[in-house]
């Protein structure tokens, strides 16, 4: 039996099923990883039925077997659909079997992934480690002297939230410096929101040096009062395209917190190209072709 995260996963070595609840977003993605067209997925479902001709339809909770065809992963939602065939369903649920079905997976409730080739431990065992240890994210609040752009990062990607300008009208006698104050308060109060929904576990909050020296003490004011560890990155651009450059750049600061945007990967790619010596294939054709061939050397 494995344990990650608030996920369970419990394996029988030599058998071809797996079975696992799902307790929290991370779990959905790790079963994205292992779910694969052909595999049959057994679990509680909603299903409309019909019992005397032309009588009124009524949804009902059934247990079904259905044979996995797609997979519908939204990271944001929450949500993992799988598509397919019903294979196994009650005795009296007339019609159903060999229709098609989606089933969207539930928290809470324990599903059994048969998989007819049989499971791959060692892939299970390496996806379990890639997503061990705590479910870390991040709330990064990119700040300009115009706006504030924010954004969720977790581990499978980063969810833009939105941006909110500063700098509005001021008050009589209040200098530049006091209105931009003023107004990332107000901005805040909607990052507070937003820290609220998306419970965050660190926020980062970056942008070049004279900005943040500015705001820093509103924005420890407002959000040291969250309990939540804040971390600061300087960098050349604050605001939307703020984000977009930690995106580029601020890779040290999230390997340390355990989550990665996959940025060095796409990194390594350009430099291989440019290095021109054929470990990189571009475009389906080309990948279809070295598929084909014997393993290229590193």
């Amino acid at each position: 039996m494995l344990r990650f995260v608030g996920f369970l996963v419990k394996i029988n070595l030599g058998k071809d099923w797996v079975d696992f609840v799902v307790e929290g977003e991370d779990d959905l993605y790790v079963i994205y990883l292992l779910i694969d067209p052909g595999d049959v997925i057994y679990g509680w479902t909603v299903r409309e039925f019909r019992g005397r001709e032309g009588s009124r339809g009524e949804r009902i909770r059934i247990y079904v077997g259905l044979r996995v065809e797609e997979l519908e992963y939204h990271a944001f939602r929450g949500t993992l659909r799988v598509r397919g065939v019903l294979i196994e369903v009650p005795e009296w649920f007339e019609g159903a079997r060999g229709s098609h079905h989606t089933m969207e997976l539930t928290y809470g409730l324990e599903y059994r992934l048969v998989k007819p080739s049989g499971i791959d431990r060692e892939f299970i065992s390496k996806v379990l480690e890639m997503f061990s240890g705590s479910s870390i994210s991040v709330l990064l609040v990119s700040v300009s002297m115009e706006e504030v752009a924010v954004a969720h990062i977790r581990r499978f990607g980063r969810e833009l939230l939105g941006t909110i300008s500063i700098q509005g009208g001021g008050k009589e006698g209040e200098d530049s410096l006091d209105r931009f104050r003023r107004t990332l308060r107000n901005a805040l109060t909607q990052v507070k929101q937003w820290v609220q929904s998306r419970r965050p576990t660190h926020i980062v909050v970056v942008g070049n040096h004279m900005t943040l020296s500015i705001a820093r003490d509103v924005i420890n004011e407002e959000l040291g009062r969250l309990g939540l560890p804040i971390i600061y990155h300087e960098q050349g651009e604050g605001g939307l395209a703020g984000v977009y450059e930690f995106e580029r750049v601020g890779v040290d600061v999230l390997r340390k917190l355990n989550i990665s945007l996959g940025q060095e990967y796409v990194n390594e790619v350009f430099n291989r190209l440019g290095a021109g010596n054929g470990l990189v294939a571009v475009g389906f054709d080309e990948v279809r072709k070295r598929s084909s061939l014997a393993p290229l050397k590193q």
